[in-house]
Order: C-alpha cells, then sequence, then structure tokens
C-alpha cells in the first residue's frame, strides 16, 4: 500500500500545483481583458435591466447585471456582462460598461475591485503551484536529495536513525 500511497499522493500534489498555475493564469488573462477594455474599448452609460443575485453566506454578494446601452455606432445593446462585481445593482440603476469596439457583447462593468485580488496574489499562486508540481514531480521519480551551491536544499530521504 505505501507505493500506491506515495504515487497517488504525488498525482495530487501535481494536480494541485498545475490547478493553482492555472487558476492565476485565467484570473491575470481575465484582468488583462479588462485593462485592454479600459484602454482600448468604448465605454457608455447603460441601463441595468435584469440582475443575477449570487448569494454567498461565508463571502459577499455577487450581482452579474444584463445591461441595456447604446453603442458609439448608434446600434441599440442587451448584453449580460462578463464578470460579476460586489457592487450592489438593481434594475433602472444607470451603470457604466466597457465594451469591444467590434464585439459588443464582450461588456464588463467598470469596477474598480474586479481582478485586483489577481493582482496581489499572482506570484505567489504561480510559485505555490509550481513548488507543489515540482516536488510532486520529484517525491514520484524518486529523488531523495536537491543540492544546489554547495548546500542540500531538499532532503526527502528517511533519517537512519528512526
Amino acid at each position: 500500500m505505501g507505493l500506491i500511497g506515495k504515487v497517488i499522493g504525488c498525482i495530487i500534489m501535481i494536480g494541485f500545483g498545475c490547478a493553482l498555475v492555472l487558476n492565476a493564469v485565467a484570473g491575470m488573462k481575465a484582468f488583462l481583458e479588462r485593462i485592454w477594455l479600459r484602454v482600448r474599448g468604448n465605454y457608455v452609460t447603460g441601463t441595468v435591466v435584469d440582475v443575477d443575485v449570487v448569494e454567498d453566506p461565508d463571502r459577499y454578494t455577487q450581482y452579474t447585471p444584463t445591461v441595456e446601452f447604446v453603442t458609439r455606432r448608434g446600434e441599440r445593446r442587451v448584453e449580460k456582462v462578463l464578470y460579476a462585481t460586489i457592487n450592489e445593482c438593481s434594475v433602472g440603476d444607470r451603470v457604466r460598461v466597457f465594451y469591444r469596439p467590434h464585439d459588443q457583447t464582450q461588456v464588463f462593468v467598470a469596477d474598480f475591485s474586479q481582478g485586483l485580488w489577481i493582482i496581489l496574489f499572482f506570484p505567489f499562486l504561480v510559485a505555490g503551484g509550481l513548488t507543489m508540481a515540482s516536488l510532486g514531480v520529484l517525491i514520484l521519480i524518486g529523488v531523495d536529495e536537491v543540492h544546489f551551491g554547495g548546500g542540500r536544499v531538499l532532503d526527502l530521504s528517511p533519517d537512519v536513525g528512526e
């Protein structure tokens, strides 16, 4: 059972590490998309016509509004925003929305807090994920010691005295 447990544990470590890295990359991609839309996209003021509310008793309530707006070309659009916001909104509220000039379905509400966590935690998520995955691989392939710069930085060998 020891070998099977070791392999399963290593696979879980590798999977969890990869999930951390992929989550960080996906969050950064969404954050950069918002930045790109703020810089290169168009923005208008729209009216909230519907709101999907997701209440989480442990955290905070998220609102995903559907907004009616008129593009710079004069087209009337009704689109659901891409990313939920923690700012409370209700039907009839006026909100500022950003959209892609060539794809008006890519819409989001101007919200400072959206994606802020990814800037703060991106390096830690990536470093933690890569560490978890690489430790899982090292243990899986049977590496007991890692030497770097004249010293031992990782020692997984069992103590002889135990």
